[in-house]
């Protein structure tokens, strides 16, 4: 058994506003969870919670004389991973894996890399670990004799046959700071991942980790994982991670009920993963008496021709509805907005931007579209005479606030950035919102949650541009 250091690389662009959370790698735990009911010693280390340099995550590899290191990324923790690479004792085995290396593999294994682990890394780090041969493991990419050696991909798991994720391997469990969500209310809380997959074809997403098909854990295994967390840890909060919760509305219903008829008086937070054309009176009250108060809607555009064209599947009139509704169940609603999608232009922004005055939302949060490797949002710009402005990976990261790239017949990078500072302007300046919410400092709970985002829509004011 090879001792195997696990490592979030570290993404201090957030750091930029303290409205963005730092949530725990429930990825890494999944993985640390594998391996350790294999008899592996395996340890996690947060790089982002701890804000550590390159230098300390190759000393504590050191010092905690790892066999195996795999590091997590996603796009903007690129470069990091690459400093702590190019560090690393030759000794030590070094694994990466996540949306980044999955997407990018040859540049990884080009970057320093032995192994990139491709898709879900939980038995792929198993093999790994327990000493099989790079030829014998499924979905790993490596160099032999300098060439690049794809392995075939390895089939999707249950995620019935996981282990619940190994939490105390995390700063404080996961649960409490210096973890948090944007809006995390209630602590100790816990992230819980219920399903794995979106059958959707957004084109600034990527599948690639879970892939399409819908797999889903029973409403007995959810709860069981809910059961231990309020029994072990005592959770007041539970945020709901899925890509797409209630895609089988009915289960999502049996778990609200179980959650009820246990009244652990718990309060459940969906901040993405529930479809606006997925959801009833039913489910909204029975989310209700559950404990949920906090539901998001990735709405994306205001208008129909760039919701057909991403393509979302859903119809503006839709989300009407279900934001109706959900203000009827007396749930807190805040919808997801993207600016600059593609083929937006200063019009259909613009229509975004009335929607979501007309929807008035509790919340609405505005981000700038980013072509992420791996997404058909990043293929289609290179195919069709498109380009991306973004050198620097740790630069490609949705709350940054820039116009990232252009494409013939749409906005500008300069019109982007102007739309989006405009939405933050018109949507939360308005009289009636600020009279509204103003009860939001009266409570300390609140006040800091105001804050925290009065400091998010002020930053978005900055000029960011500067290609």
């Amino acid at each position: 058994m090879k001792r195997t250091l696990l490592v979030q690389s570290n993404y201090q662009l957030q750091k930029k506003t303290s409205a963005w959370g730092v949530t725990p790698p429930m990825g890494l735990a999944y993985i640390a969870a594998v391996l350790e009911k294999n008899n592996v010693p395996v340890k996690i280390l947060d790089a982002n919670a701890l804000n550590l340099s390159s230098d300390e995550v190759v000393f504590e590899a050191k010092n905690w004389q790892a066999d195996i290191i795999g590091v997590s990324v996603m796009t903007p923790g690129h470069d990091f991973a690459i400093d702590v690479v190019k560090k690393l004792p030759k000794n030590i085995l070094s694994v990466v894996g996540g949306p980044q290396a999955t997407a990018l593999p040859d540049q990884l294994l080009k970057d320093g890399f032995k192994v990139v682990t491709r898709g879900e890394g939980e038995f792929t780090m198993l093999d790994l670990a327990t000493g099989k041969k790079n030829e014998e493991i499924s979905g790993i990419s490596y160099l032999k004799n300098d060439q690049v050696v794809q392995n075939d991909s390895r089939a999707l798991l249950d995620p019935n046959d996981l282990p619940f994720p190994a939490r105390h391997l995390l700063i404080n469990n996961g649960m409490d700071y210096p973890y948090y969500s944007g809006g995390t209310q209630y602590f100790p809380w816990a992230r819980i991942t219920s399903s794995r997959g979106c059958p959707y074809d957004c084109n600034y997403c990527n599948k690639l980790i879970f892939g399409r098909q819908m797999r889903f854990r029973t409403p007995e295994n959810v709860m069981a994982e809910i059961d231990f967390l309020v029994e072990k840890y005592g959770i007041k909060e539970i945020m709901f991670s899925d890509d797409c919760f209630n895609f089988d509305i009915e289960r999502a219903k049996r778990i609200f009920d179980a959650i009820a008829a246990r009244d652990y008086k718990i309060h459940i937070r969906f901040s993405n993963g529930l479809r606006a054309d997925k959801i009833d009176e039913e489910f909204l009250k029975k989310a209700k008496k559950a404990g949920c108060y906090y539901i998001a809607f990735g709405i994306e555009s205001g208008s129909q021709e760039i919701l057909n064209k991403i393509p979302k599947g859903i119809t503006l009139d839709t989300i009407r509805k279900a934001v109706v509704m959900t203000k009827r169940a007396k749930i807190h609603v805040t919808g997801f907005f993207i600016i600059g999608l593609l083929w937006d232009t200063c019009e259909t922004m613009q229509k975004t931007i009335d929607f979501a005055k007309e929807l008035d939302l509790d919340v609405a949060s505005f981000t700038i579209a980013v072509p992420y490797p791996g997404t058909r949002m990043w293929n289609i710009i290179k195919e069709q005479n498109g380009e991306i402005f973004l050198k620097k990976w740790q630069d490609f990261h949705h709350t940054a606030g820039r116009g990232t790239f252009c494409m013939p017949g749409m906005a500008t990078p300069q019109e982007i950035e102007n739309m989006y500072k405009m939405a933050h302007r018109e949507y939360y300046f308005r009289l009636s919102y600020i009279l509204r919410h103003a009860s939001k400092f009266l409570s300390w709970r609140k006040f800091k949650l105001g804050t925290r985002g009065l400091k998010a829509i002020l930053y978005t004011q900055k000029n960011k541009l500067d290609f």
